[in-house]
């Protein structure tokens, strides 16, 4: 998305008026509410310079809310950055409604920019005042030559090519003293724009380490491809506190290289200074890392995303409004700027526009679907009649957003599944990760994912070990369940497993049309066999004869009550997140060959609640 992020000339056009499609609140703003905006320095800036907007009203409530939304570059510019495409002819939401007055923006793209601040005097207030202000960004380029500079994460570059001709261009890196034979990292593409720098977020890199950076494409003649540039790293600041990472087995002769960094997802480690979202190489050298102390948030932990296609990440946290839970959905580039972000009020309010449940915190899952739109859980309660006693349910609000991170699609467990099938282990929310303390942890939905062949979403219902497919139908559908997969579920299992069926599992992932890995965490079996282990199953489903049979059966030599992720890698090796060993002291990403021969073990000292290998940054989990 384009923004801008310096005044060119404090002229504001302020409007008072309705929000489209909403209706009057009971207390409307005061019709006389003024908002002007600010930057934290003047203009022009340049390209991908971090700039803090600052809003100010006046007579607009007690408690105003603030929404910042960017706005097309004037004519004669194009409209493609490393941001999310967007388009041109309206304003793209940067950060939806929040009790927060400013925010931080680094635009990747040079241009004239409109930089808009909405302000009501509350969450459901209909009436809202707006300002628009212009804004400059320059190019880092002067000349014909690329530019490398440093952001404010010293493990992450900027390198800015100048313009190309024709086609697209990307990025390659590698260390400065590789062999000339050595691979090159690959940053995503970008089109070529007359008379436009292109410019781009290098990260992958170790600290301490010189790099050399070349532009490739752009047409032949395209000088940023004459001769690398060089950059050195530096290193993490002390303040951060950065778990260990130890190999406990080298990656054998079997083991699959192609995807040579780990990104972790690590689970709740709660002081300010933790590092929750970072990367690593094979041999646990940190790669990267998203600074909390930078964040402006005072959590982040699960739900998370391995970096998605084109280097961006989604991510949960926690701001200074709330004291549980997670109230804040943010998307990240790799440099740590911050893309684009939405909170629970902002959400709640439009679950109740719609007569559905509010909130009290995302868990779990953030990801995107092959759409472009994010999909989310959000815990819910409500009093059930047990027996006839009232009790307090913990249930899950399954949410798809759109571009602007509006709702656009909601399913609520509590209208489709059955209340009285009680947890399977009777478990009961105690604070972390269900914000919801005493509540019975009715569902903990943990994973959701995608069903390619009809459009549809699988989502892992933790406590009650099934795995189950919705009617989503790409945003058409009407959410009921169309099956349980699991113990006392809907399919025949096929099996000589005498203990088949997985329980309270994670990261439920078809792998084709017909095939479903997963992690068994195995906390029910376990019950009945003390000296069961955690498992990485692959199944196939016959959704015609619901039969599914057991293909993949693996153990992973451990238990892990909670957390984990499965993968399958390009050679046909498996991978899993044993996240959670030794009563939550450490996890493991673990690679083994299909009869369960382990080739790989990297360890962390901390809950890692997802892994990912990865090839680089840039292509997504799976690549």
């Amino acid at each position: 998305m384009k923004i801008a992020s310096r005044v060119t000339a404090l002229v504001a056009v302020s409007v008072v008026g309705l929000l489209p499609g909403s209706t009057p609140a009971a207390e409307a703003q005061p019709s006389d509410c003024t908002v002007s905006l600010q930057a934290s320095a003047p203009s022009p800036h340049l390209v991908g310079e971090r700039i803090v907007w600052t809003a100010t009203a006046l007579n607009c409530g007690t408690a105003p809310v603030y929404r910042f939304d960017a706005g097309p570059r004037a004519e004669g510019t194009g409209g493609r950055g490393s941001e999310p495409r967007r388009e041109s002819h309206r304003f793209a939401v940067v950060r939806d409604f929040s009790l927060d007055n400013s925010f931080a923006r680094a635009p990747m793209q040079e241009g004239t920019y409109q930089v808009r601040v909405t302000v009501k005097g509350g969450f459901d207030t209909a009436q809202a005042t707006s300002t628009v202000v212009s804004d400059e960004v320059t190019s880092r380029v002067t000349g014909g030559d690329a530019v490398v500079t440093p952001t404010l994460n010293p493990l992450v570059a900027l390198y800015s090519a100048p313009p190309c001709r024709h086609g697209e261009m990307r990025v390659r890196f590698r260390r400065a003293d590789s062999p000339p034979e050595a691979q090159w990292t690959r940053t995503h593409t970008l089109d070529c724009e007359p008379g436009e720098s292109r410019n781009f977020v290098v990260a992958g890199m170790l600290a301490h380490t010189t790099y050399e950076m070349v532009g490739d494409g752009g047409g032949k003649d395209h000088a940023a491809s004459a001769s690398p540039l060089l950059f050195t790293t530096g290193t993490p600041p002390a303040a951060l506190s950065i778990p260990a990472f130890t190999v406990r087995q080298a990656p054998g002769p079997n083991a699959d290289s192609s995807r040579s960094l780990i990104y972790h997802n690590l689970a709740s480690r709660p002081a300010p200074n933790h590092v929750n979202l970072l990367a690593t190489d094979l041999s646990g050298g940190l790669v990267w890392y998203y600074d909390p102390l930078a964040s402006g948030l005072v959590g982040i932990a699960q739900p998370g995303s391995a970096p998605l296609p084109k280097g961006t990440v989604l991510l949960g946290g926690r701001d200074t409004h709330r004291t549980q839970g997670l109230n804040v959905l943010r998307e990240i580039d790799l440099a740590g700027n911050p893309l684009r972000e939405t909170n629970i009020d902002a959400v709640n309010a439009q679950l109740k526009a719609r007569g559905l449940e509010i909130i009290y915190g995302f868990h779990h899952e953030i990801s995107r679907l092959p759409s472009g739109d994010i999909v989310t859980l959000g815990w819910t309660q409500r009093t059930i009649d047990v027996n006839g006693t009232p009790t307090r349910y913990a249930g899950d609000m399954l949410m798809v957003l759109d571009e602007d991170l509006q709702v656009a699609w909601a399913w609520d467990a509590f209208d489709h599944l059955d209340v009285t099938r009680a947890p399977v282990l009777g478990e009961i929310c105690t604070g972390a990760p269900c914000p919801l303390p005493g509540a019975v942890d009715w569902l903990h939905e943990n994973s959701v994912g995608w069903s390619a062949a009809d459009g549809n979403l699988l989502i892992s219902v933790r406590t009650q070990d099934w795995v189950i497919k919705i009617d989503y139908a790409h945003g058409k559908g009407d959410g009921h369940v169309i099956w349980r997969l699991g113990q006392d579920g809907d399919f025949a299992v096929i099996s000589s497993d005498p203990s088949p069926w997985f329980s309270h599992q994670h990261h439920a992932r078809y792998q084709d049309d017909s095939t479903l890995l997963l992690f068994d965490n195995g906390n029910t079996r376990r019950v009945g066999d003390p000296s069961a282990n955690s498992r990485g199953q692959l199944w196939r489903l016959d959704e015609e004869a619901m039969t599914a049979t057991l293909v993949v059966n693996l153990d992973v030599g451990n238990i892990s009550p909670e957390l984990g992720t499965a993968e399958r890698m390009p050679n046909g090796n498996y991978v899993f997140d044993s996240g959670s060993q030794g009563g939550g002291q450490f996890g493991q990403s673990i690679e083994m060959l299909p009869d369960g021969t382990k080739v790989y073990v990297q360890e962390v000292a901390a809950r890692d609640y997802r892994s990912f290998r990865m090839s680089s940054l840039y292509k997504g989990a799976g690549h």
